[in-house]
């Protein structure tokens, strides 16, 4: 029996169509789960139940903060479900900063060379220069059978920038991309559902007391599994468990 293959292309369609999306009010946390080798080995490739897919949520916020309480934020967040023979698209764009006072950089700190890297699938990238500085990348993926439709704006781009502090959220044709920047410092998600699609996220800190974080959680939408397709799937895997015993 074949297997029908998850399509990836499918990814790459639900995140394009958000270019086109038309208007659609505060985000839901962000919530981390941990996802075994395994579990990531279904996402792409041969999967039974390729069709049970219908559809996803992403949610990016970047965020910056200095000693001197001057602060950056930006977010963005895209929904993509079935519905008949199309797809319904929501998405949400908000960005805020606040200039704090003057923060000095590090003496002889640098911190470049990351935006160079190419990264198919997912790439976390930090480079820290100075003192006291703190920086994490999360990504997060669930299978969900049902997400939250509401509280979406509508924007598809957003900016805001005081003083040194600038924040930006931007939905591409078949992605997004968001940052924030501050007085030594610049964190960066970018999510390409292109032929060489990836995640990104990056990190670069050449100051002091500088604390920064990129989260991304992606949800994928499954519809409910039925007794004849879980009776399916534990016949699959008995089979599968066959291969390995010895001939």
């Amino acid at each position: 029996m074949n297997r029908p293959s998850l399509p990836c292309a499918l990814f790459t369609a639900l995140v394009a169509a958000a270019a086109a999306v038309q208007p659609a009010v505060a985000l839901p946390p962000l919530k981390a789960e941990l996802v075994d080798e395994a579990t990531l080995a279904t996402v792409c490739g041969r999967y039974f139940g390729a069709q049970m897919l219908v559809g996803l949520r992403v949610d990016l916020v970047s965020s910056l903060a200095t000693a001197q309480q001057g602060a950056a934020v930006a977010s963005g967040s895209l929904l993509i479900e079935r519905a008949g023979s199309g797809y319904v698209v929501q998405v949400d764009a908000r960005s805020q900063a606040e200039a704090g006072l003057d923060a000095p950089l590090a003496d002889n700190a640098s911190a470049s060379g990351a935006e160079a890297l190419q990264v198919q699938g997912i790439g976390q990238i930090a480079q820290i220069a100075g003192d006291r500085n703190r920086l994490s990348n999360l990504t997060a993926i669930q299978f969900v059978e049902q997400v939250d439709a509401s509280g979406f704006n509508g924007q598809t781009q957003s900016q805001a920038g005081a003083g040194p502090m600038t924040a930006q959220v931007t939905f591409l044709d078949g992605g997004v991309q968001l940052g924030v920047a501050g007085p030594g410092a610049s964190l960066q998600q970018h999510l390409d559902a292109g032929a060489q699609g990836g995640i990104v996220q990056l990190g670069r800190i050449a100051g002091n007391d500088l604390n920064g974080s990129n989260r991304m959680q992606l949800q994928l939408v499954t519809s409910a599994i039925t007794p004849q397709q879980g009776g399916q799937l534990g016949l699959l895997q008995a089979l599968e468990s066959l291969r390995s015993l010895p001939r």
